[in-house]
């Protein structure tokens, strides 16, 4: 399909600025009291960055973008219950992220993991303060570390789109096998992020 292109060639004058986080809060107070001007200068610093973030889970830059738009129209939705002590890009990546995999859910690439997708679409509080691509670094961390079986299933579905039947050829096992393969996965996930997460209150409780 056309939009399959990785944005990654997009003019983003946000890859050069390491201090974007810092600028996208400073409009969190100015968005939250229904400043379109904060709302437009947001948009222009966040949206190819968000564009290429999503793309890693869509693999689609037309349905990236999409999303990324909805999300900006569900930010002016929620603008008076913004947190000025959050962090606002932490929150759009969350979004966005959510939005995704609620895509993924809803259309033809769904392979049924819709509860177990919840654990990972749930707006994680403390973690709202990661850094993401320190965050993706610990993610494929994780997904090495699991047993050989259930990493091949897992990196199979998430990673190459593959319905858990034609898993279950490739790995010679029945496709409930593979369902619980990738459950299992989920499941280690998310403790590792639940423990990432109490770790860094505990060191914040400490600070």
């Amino acid at each position: 399909m056309k939009g399959t292109k990785n944005p990654t060639k997009l003019s983003d004058k946000n890859t050069k600025d390491t201090s974007l986080s810092q600028k996208v809060s400073q409009l969190t107070k100015r968005l939250s009291e229904s400043d379109r001007d904060a709302f437009r200068e947001l948009f222009e610093l966040t949206h190819v960055t968000l564009i290429r973030f999503c793309w890693r889970y869509t693999k689609d830059e037309d349905i990236s973008r999409d999303i990324v738009q909805d999300a900006f129209v569900t930010l002016w939705d929620k603008r008076a219950t913004l947190d000025p002590n959050k962090s606002l890009l932490a929150f759009m990546y969350t979004m966005v992220r959510n939005k995704a995999l609620n895509f993924f859910r809803d259309s033809h690439y769904s392979d049924g993991l819709t509860a177990d997708e919840q654990i990972v679409e749930k707006d994680p509080g403390p973690d709202e303060q990661f850094d993401f691509d320190i965050l993706e670094q610990h993610v494929k961390q994780w997904i090495d570390d699991l047993p050989p079986r259930r990493r091949q299933a897992f990196k199979l579905s998430r990673f190459e789109k593959l319905t858990h039947a034609e898993i279950a050829q490739i790995m010679n096992l029945t496709p409930r096998t593979v369902n619980t393969h990738v459950m299992l996965a989920l499941r280690d996930l998310r403790g590792k992020l639940q423990a990432l997460q109490d770790d860094i209150q505990h060191h914040e409780h400490r600070s």
